[in-house]
């Protein structure tokens, strides 16, 4: 068999891996969510070692399964407020605050 048919023959059977361009375009598509989970994430992992407490443990008070903790914690998951308030509660520490304002103003 000729070099050329050898190559040909490769390159007809390689499969091109483009699941990383993928990631990447996700990745700056949200990047600003990404950022705020990765920062909240932090500080779960700060007060469960300050408590001594373990993923599984957050996630039986959370009434949820030790994978999502874990999604929660590595700051991959876009979390919805609830969760964040279940967060709060649990933990007894504040993941978002916002100015207070007295009046709203209208536009």
């Amino acid at each position: 068999m000729s070099i050329q048919k050898v190559k040909e023959k490769v390159i007809k059977q390689a499969v091109v891996d483009l699941e990383w361009q993928d990631t990447a375009r996700f990745r700056a598509e949200n990047a600003a969510w990404m950022d705020v989970s990765f920062k909240i994430s932090l500080a779960i992992l700060r007060t469960l070692r300050a408590r001594k407490m373990s993923q599984k443990d957050l996630a039986k008070e959370m009434q949820c399964s030790p994978q999502y903790v874990n999604k929660l914690v590595r700051g991959s998951e876009n979390m919805t407020l609830d969760t964040i308030c279940k967060l709060e509660k649990i933990l007894g520490i504040k993941l978002i605050e916002l100015p207070f304002q007295d009046t709203v103003q209208a536009g």
